[in-house]
């Protein structure tokens, strides 16, 4: 098994864990976006990791888009893992959508009446804040195309930190040589 897809499966589940624990300790610990970004944490040690590894396995004097590969693979791997863990743990607890939308609203309202300064950014604030208020009296299930274009929009920052990760293992590695 090659090092990006062992290092990402191995990644998913300790990203699938820590968010577990959130989850588990308190909702509002799994919606709160510092330890949403905090994730990232494991995200790139896993990257780094794989990235050495398969430098150990193959020179990393090869061509540039060979080494970006590794890392960017564990990033799709552990990024897929946590996407369909996100997925099924909406389905299984639909209280969670209603309190990241009630989350999205407050934050809405307060920037509305804090004054955007833009009248078209206000209207634009103003119609989604009704969409929503029209979802949270009616929940829906999460439907799975909103959760699939997150994950792939986040693969164009998981390939940014994969170009960052292969240029650092490639440059440190380069040094020892």
């Amino acid at each position: 098994m090659t090092p990006g897809i062992r290092y990402g499966f191995l990644g998913g589940v300790v990203v699938i864990f820590y968010f577990t624990l959130l989850y588990v300790a308190k909702q509002n610990l799994f919606l709160s976006p510092l330890f949403q970004w905090g994730s990232m944490v494991f995200y790139l040690f896993f990257m780094w990791k794989a990235t050495v590894d398969d430098a150990l396995i193959h020179d990393v004097r090869r061509d540039f888009r060979e080494v970006v590969r590794t890392p960017f693979v564990t990033f799709l791997l552990i990024n897929l893992c946590y996407w369909l863990f996100y997925y099924g743990l909406h389905l299984y607890d639909p209280s969670l959508l209603q309190a990241e939308m009630n989350l999205e609203l407050d934050m809405l309202k307060s920037q509305l009446s804090a004054g955007l300064g833009d009248p078209e950014q206000a209207n634009k604030f103003r119609e989604r804040i009704q969409d929503l208020e029209k979802i949270i009296q009616s929940p829906q299930p999460q439907p799975l195309g909103p959760v699939m274009m997150r994950m792939c929009v986040g693969a164009i920052g998981g390939f940014a930190l994969a170009a960052g990760v292969a240029a650092l293992v490639r440059n440190v590695k380069n040094k020892k040589v």
